[in-house]
């Protein structure tokens, strides 16, 4: 007697729409989002329908991965705590710092990341926009207090890029890790102590700048020179007979 196939398993909505929503984050970080929904379909063994009774469209599945891979990382405690002034202003930084790096350290963030941006997606600089930016904001501000200067001005272009320096050495440390797979140190506690230090000492043997005088285009202003005095005629005189 042939065997009857065996009864295929209903699994709860939930369960299934998070089977699928794993399956595309891992999907577009292999693939990025030029990858189609019938490849995707065909991986997991469901139909495209499927997937799109609970994603009803491409665009809404990537809305679905963004959530998952970057807010759903992310902790609105660690604005509040570079806020908190009881904490010193080094210590707050290595905090953060460690907290966040653990966090994104991950082939499918750090893939995903840049596969949006190739594809023209704005989910990751939406992501900037919203969460990066806005730290590095609080950043330079808690560095003006901590260094004695006014922290309630407008934050100037070269403080903003002095602040994305920082940054931008943690996001290519995972770089180097995720992308290029070269060797990293493994001491993460370490390379963020070192570079917050960095960060920290270059900022504050600096002068001061404001958003008028790092305006793009503006140049110096012309230094006054001295007038010359007028040389009287003994002077004249003298310096005739010295033969100077």
């Amino acid at each position: 007697m042939a065997k009857r196939p065996a009864p295929r398993t209903r699994l709860d909505p939930a369960v299934r729409e998070k089977m699928i929503l794993d399956a595309a984050v891992e999907f577009f970080a292999e693939h990025g989002f030029a990858g189609q929904t019938k490849e995707l379909a065909a991986r997991i063994g469901v139909s495209q329908g499927l997937i799109f009774r609970y994603f009803d469209t491409k665009q809404t599945l990537v809305e679905r991965v963004y959530e998952r891979v970057f807010l759903e990382r992310w902790s609105p405690l660690w604005e509040r705590e570079l806020k908190d002034r009881a904490v010193a202003f080094p210590a707050r930084m290595e905090r953060f710092y460690r907290a966040y790096l653990d966090a994104v350290d991950a082939e499918q963030w750090m893939r995903v990341a840049m596969f949006a941006s190739l594809a023209g997606h704005d989910i990751t600089n939406r992501y900037i926009q919203t969460h990066i930016e806005p730290v590095l904001e609080i950043i330079l501000k808690e560095a003006n207090a901590y260094c004695g200067r006014p922290d309630d001005g407008p934050v100037g272009p070269l403080d903003r890029e002095h602040a994305w320096h920082l940054h931008s050495a943690f996001i290519y440390y995972l770089v180097r890790k995720h992308i290029h797979r070269l060797p990293v140190l493994e001491d993460k506690a370490a390379l963020v102590t070192r570079l917050v230090t960095a960060f920290i000492a270059g900022y504050a043997a600096l002068p001061a700048t404001s958003p008028a005088a790092e305006a793009p285009g503006r140049e110096p202003a012309p230094q006054k020179s001295r007038p010359r005095r007028p040389v009287s005629r003994k002077a004249t005189a003298r310096k005739a007979s010295t033969g100077g």
